[in-house]
């Protein structure tokens, strides 16, 4: 299950390789334990939960930060199917194929699709430097309004991610 889930993911994670952790995230402080009296009396809260429209705007300010490999990796880590080591690698392979895009600008969600009242996808256009760049994520919610990335998708190619659009705009101007 692991392995389709990243497939789905993207084919291009096929190509890219591996990268090593950047160094910011690797020389990140590492927070002093608790005191076990101080852990006792602040029981751990759960995180709150996000609508996908929140998560992906978090997602994009991370990406304005250069940390969209980061972001991918928060998204990803609230699906409980994929792996720990799974989730770094894809978001290590999307920040790589990112930062090859110059910095990031802004961006817009271009469609909102319910596909049943616990799954939605989104598409959107992020715009950078050098070109702009196509996701589209679906999110699922089991019922307890803790929606999840299940899939992503994306692409550098807008007539790809657009074929449905590009094709009705060339029906609809050839008549």
């Amino acid at each position: 299950m692991n392995t389709k889930v990243l497939l789905l993911l993207s084919s291009a994670l096929m190509m890219s390789a591996v990268l090593p952790l950047r160094a910011q995230d690797q020389n990140q402080p590492t927070p002093a334990p608790a005191a076990p009296e101080q852990a006792a009396a602040a029981p751990a809260r759960p995180a709150p939960k996000l609508s996908p429209k929140q998560q992906i705007t978090g997602f994009y300010a991370m990406c304005k930060q250069g940390r969209g490999g980061e972001g991918l990796r928060e998204m990803l880590s609230s699906n409980p199917v994929v792996k720990p080591e799974d989730v770094q690698k894809v978001a290590d392979a999307f920040a790589q194929m990112i930062s090859q895009m110059g910095n990031f600008i802004d961006f817009k969600i271009v469609r909102e699709v319910e596909i049943s009242e616990r799954a939605l996808v989104v598409r959107s256009v992020a715009h950078f430097e050098r070109q702009p760049f196509v996701n589209e994520f679906t999110f699922y919610d089991p019922g307890s309004g803790d929606w999840r990335l299940v899939h992503l998708r994306y692409d550098a190619n807008l007539a790809t991610m657009f074929q449905e659009d590009v094709r009705a705009a060339a029906l609809g101007g050839g008549q």
